[in-house]
C-alpha cells in the first residue's frame, strides 16, 4: 500500500491567532499547501503538524489586542490576566485547581473548540489522516445532554489525530515533560501504558509528543502495540547550531538526527517510519527551530538516503521557515505476525 507521509513545518507569527477562525484559516492553509505538492496519483495520506501549534491561543482568544507585540510568553500571560481574574477564579474553584492551571481551565473549553475545529475541518476537506500537532489542555469530553466538558482538572501537553472524514481516532498525551515552561506551568504527565496506537486507511499511528520520542520506553510501546509510524510533534526552543548541552560535541541538529528518533526507530519489530514535523517562526519570544523530518527504521525499510545519512528519508532545507517535508512510502497492507519471540538459552 502506498502512503504520502507529510510534515508541516510551520512558522509561527502573531496574526493566525487573533481569534478562532484566523487560526483555523492559517492551518487550512498549510494543509492546502501540503496537498498542493502531492501527484494526483497519491496514496493514503498522512498529513502531521507541529507541537504547541495551538499554544499561543490560550493568550489571545477573546483579547489578542491586550497582548499583541508581548516580548516575552510571560509577559503575554499577564497581560492576557488584565480584566479576567473573575474568570480564573471561577475555574479555580470549579475545578479546584491553582496557578496556571486555573489559568489554562478558564479558557479551556475555547481552547478546545477553536484547536479541534480547525484540524477537524482539514481533515474533512482534504480527506486525509490529519495529527493536528499540540494544545495544551485539560480531558475535554464530548456527551450528548452535557456537550464538551472538562473531565479532570489535570493538564496536559497533548495532540489530537483525525481520520479523514473529521472523527476523533485518539488523543496523546506527552508523558515526559521538559525542565522548562512545560514544568514551570504545572503541566500533568500522561500515562505510557494509556498511549493509544490508532488504526486509519493509512496504517496504524503512534503519537509521541516532542520528547517522548526521545525516550526507548515510549517507543518500544508503541511498537509493542503494532504500530508502523510514529509522529512526533515538535517545537524545539533552542538555536538549531548551538552546541547540544548534553554533549557539546554535537550541534543541536546533529543531536536530533543522530540520538534522536531516527535512532529510536531502528531494529523495532513494527515501526517503519517516523515524522517529526517542527514548530519555527516567533511569537511573544517563543522561537522554536528545527528541520523537520521524515525517518525510517533501515531494517524494514530501504530508500535512497538524505546525504547518506541511514534513516533519514527527507529533511527540510532549514531550520527557521516554512517549509513541507514530504515521502511516498510503502506498507505492508497487513502486518505480518513477527512469529514467537526466541527465548535465550539458560
Amino acid at each position: 500500500m502506498r502512503v504520502d507521509l507529510v510534515a508541516v513545518q510551520a512558522a509561527l507569527s502573531e496574526a493566525p491567532y487573533r481569534d478562532a477562525e484566523q487560526f483555523a484559516a492559517w492551518t487550512m492553509r498549510l494543509a492546502r499547501g501540503a496537498m498542493a505538492l502531492l501527484p494526483d496519483d497519491h496514496g493514503e495520506v498522512v498529513l502531521v503538524f507541529p507541537e504547541a501549534i495551538a499554544m499561543p491561543l490560550q493568550f489571545t482568544l477573546g483579547g489578542a489586542d491586550r497582548v499583541a507585540g508581548s516580548a516575552t510568553l510571560l509577559e503575554a500571560a499577564r497581560r492576557s490576566l488584565r480584566g479576567r481574574w473573575a474568570e480564573v477564579w471561577a475555574a479555580a474553584w470549579r475545578h479546584r485547581a491553582a496557578g496556571p492551571a486555573a489559568v489554562v481551565l478558564a479558557r479551556a473549553l475555547q481552547v478546545h473548540a477553536a484547536y479541534v475545529h480547525a484540524f477537524r475541518a482539514v481533515a474533512r476537506e482534504t480527506g486525509v489522516t490529519v495529527v493536528g500537532g499540540s494544545a495544551f489542555l485539560p480531558d475535554i469530553d464530548v456527551e450528548a445532554a452535557r456537550g464538551p466538558h472538562v473531565v479532570d482538572r489535570h493538564v496536559y501537553n497533548v495532540a489530537y489525530t483525525f481520520a479523514p472524514g473529521g472523527a476523533l481516532l485518539g488523543r496523546s498525551r506527552k508523558v515526559f515533560l521538559t525542565s522548562g515552561l512545560e514544568s514551570r506551568v504545572g503541566l500533568g504527565r500522561g500515562r505510557l501504558a494509556e498511549l493509544p496506537v490508532m488504526r486509519a486507511p493509512c496504517g496504524s499511528i503512534g503519537v509521541a509528543v516532542c520528547l517522548d520520542g526521545w525516550y526507548e520506553g515510549v517507543v518500544a510501546a508503541l511498537d509493542a502495540q503494532g504500530a508502523q509510524i510514529l509522529v512526533q510533534p515538535s517545537a524545539n526552543d533552542a538555536a538549531w547550531n548551538r552546541p547540544w548541552p548534553p554533549d557539546p560535541r554535537l550541534l543541536e541538529g546533529e543531536a536530533w538526527l543522530e540520538r534522536g528518533l531516527r535512532a529510536r526507530l531502528q531494529g523495532r519489530v513494527h515501526l517503519r517510519y517516523g515524522l517529526n514535523p517542527m514548530l519555527v517562526g516567533e511569537v511573544f519570544g517563543f522561537a522554536p527551530r528545527g528541520r523537520s523530518s521524515v525517518l525510517a527504521n533501515a531494517a524494514l525499510v530501504r530508500h535512497d538516503w538524505v546525504d547518506g545519512r541511514e534513516g533519514v528519508v527527507a529533511l527540510a532545507p532549514d531550520a527557521e521557515h516554512e517549509a513541507y517535508v514530504h515521502a511516498a512510502v510503502t506498507l505492508p497492507d497487513r502486518e505480518p505476525n513477527p512469529g514467537p519471540v526466541p527465548r535465550p538459552r539458560r
